[in-house]
């Protein structure tokens, strides 16, 4: 059991980090660029980023470490008396409502709502100030605890007493 887990852990701590650099990178660079644009292109630009990302590479790493974590979140039920087991857990849950849960219910909507928007609309100055204010804001909440998960696996690594 502690070789599944092992593997099943050391490849959520992977995927994790790679998208916690993800939504970290669009926190702290790629959105703030976009404020910088005049509205009417910053709307375009994240419209096009938006259809962009939808692509499969992206895709499978986001909803495979989903199932993944899903998959080390139960394994690590089975291994609840053991102390890596709880860092697999909490790693699980973080990314899972963290990571996975503000996207799919606070991200996706936003975006949706986005490529609606013609660059042109009357009110489109106040309406992208807005999007990126709240997109931004949900988009820490997606980097930090994307990154709390990665390191909850991580200790988990170490816990098992398996070299990290």
């Amino acid at each position: 059991m502690i070789d599944l887990l092992f593997v099943l852990t050391a490849c959520a701590a992977l995927c994790t980090a790679l998208l916690a650099g993800t939504f970290f990178a669009f926190s702290m660079f790629f959105m703030r660029a976009l404020g910088g644009l005049a509205a009417e292109r910053g709307i375009v630009a994240m419209q096009a980023t938006v259809l962009a990302i939808k692509k499969p590479v992206f895709l499978v790493l986001f909803f495979g470490t989903a199932l993944l974590c899903v998959a080390v979140g139960v394994v690590a039920i089975f291994a609840w008396r053991e102390i890596y087991a709880h860092y697999t857990f909490a790693g699980a849950a973080l990314f899972l409502v963290g990571g996975f849960g503000v996207t799919m219910l606070r991200s996706v909507p936003l975006n949706n709502a986005l490529l609606a928007w013609s660059p042109d609309d009357e009110d489109v100055i106040e309406r992208w100030r807005r999007y990126r204010l709240t997109w931004v804001r949900w988009n820490h909440v997606r980097a930090i605890t994307t990154l709390l998960a990665c390191a909850c696996f991580i200790l988990a690594l170490a816990a098992m007493g398996l070299p990290v």
